[in-house]
């Protein structure tokens, strides 16, 4: 009890000393990227705020980051575009196009289940042996060890794909975020059309917008331009701003999680018309009352964060090559900024 006290103690410490922005001047961007780097202790940061139209950038807008999970938003743009070519049917069950030997539960899963988090399969897989135990998640936030690495590869994720627990899960179908169920979706499309989800997004996606800085890979240029990963709010043991090495992902999950970009591609993406219409987004009350659509994305040497108000389309957009849970103080910048007169 002491401990947690202690522990306590501390949140609300770290709490009463911080110094919120107050978003009034001309250049809120850089008000709350100076907020990230001064009050949170983050290393580098860049913001994006999209307004009317106009984009305000603050920190390099060409600095390249993990964006983790906001890489679904892409990958489904591209997916998107396919289907629309006729090149794919979403409704088609993912058996007719994945080459792994599945249940027969899959037979009744489409690729739209999958890539509007519909199929019911879990949000990773975590099995109390293989290949996610618990004490891998807890190792992960103490020492870094990369949470993923035992199915992060395709002939390890086809097995734990049909594990008991994994089935358990699609036979109850109940609606829920799955980053194992995007990368099912993703593996199937590079099945079905016989190219890489690297070449498919190049095609369908960053060639077509002129998007310079989102790749899966980063040539030399582009490490010049990518801050070196550093720890944040985990893992645990490592001391804040540390650097750290940035787990790549394996061939099975780089589609669901693996994208790096730039403030400046991302707005660029999601500023378009439509590029924001996905299941992947979440939606929250802001304690203004405000609606919002959000997404994080986090992955050991990355933290990202997008949010657009419902009713006024303004987009706040936050990267950071950290490794930190998504917190309160993401929601509060936005809460902040939307409800700031223009």
């Amino acid at each position: 009890m002491r401990g947690t006290f202690a522990i306590a103690f501390g949140v609300l410490a770290l709490v009463g000393c911080t110094t919120w922005p107050t978003l009034d001047s001309p250049d809120p961007a850089e008000e709350i990227r100076r907020f990230y780097v001064e009050q949170v202790g983050d290393p580098s940061c860049s913001v994006a705020i999209i307004r009317d139209g106009k984009v305000s950038f603050a920190g390099d807008p060409h600095a390249i980051y993990r964006i983790a999970s906001l890489t679904k938003l892409f990958v489904a743009e591209a997916i998107g575009r396919l289907a629309a070519k006729g090149v794919i049917d979403l409704d088609a069950p993912v058996t007719r196009y994945s080459k792994y030997e599945l249940a027969p539960e899959y037979g009744s899963v489409t690729l739209r289940d999958l890539m509007e988090h519909r199929s019911g399969m879990p949000m990773d897989f975590l099995n109390p042996w293989n290949p996610l135990a618990w004490h891998r998640a807890l190792m992960s936030g103490l020492v870094g060890a990369h949470i993923y690495e035992t199915f992060d590869e395709r002939k390890d994720f086809e097995e734990a794909c049909n594990f008991a627990r994994t089935l358990r899960f699609l036979a109850e179908r109940r609606p829920q975020y799955s980053n194992v169920g995007f990368a099912l979706l993703v593996t199937a499309v590079e099945d079905a059309t016989g190219r890489d989800i690297r070449a498919i997004l190049r095609e369908e996606v960053t060639e077509p917008l002129g998007l310079k800085d989102t790749m899966f890979e980063l040539d030399g240029a582009q490490l010049a331009r990518f801050p070196q990963p550093s720890a944040g709010k985990l893992p645990w043991l490592v001391r804040r701003g540390r650097p750290i090495d940035a787990h790549p992902l394996g061939s099975a999950l780089v589609g669901m999680g693996g994208l790096c970009s730039s403030a400046a591609d991302c707005a660029k993406f999601f500023s378009r018309s439509g590029s924001l219409k996905s299941a992947s987004l979440c939606v929250r009350a802001l304690p203004s009352g405000r609606t919002v659509d959000y997404r994080f994305g986090m992955i050991y040497g990355g933290e990202s964060f997008l949010c657009r108000d419902r009713s006024t389309g303004d987009i706040l957009l936050i990267l950071r090559n950290v490794t930190s849970w998504p917190a309160a103080e993401d929601f509060e910048m936005a809460d902040r900024l939307f409800s700031r007169k223009k």
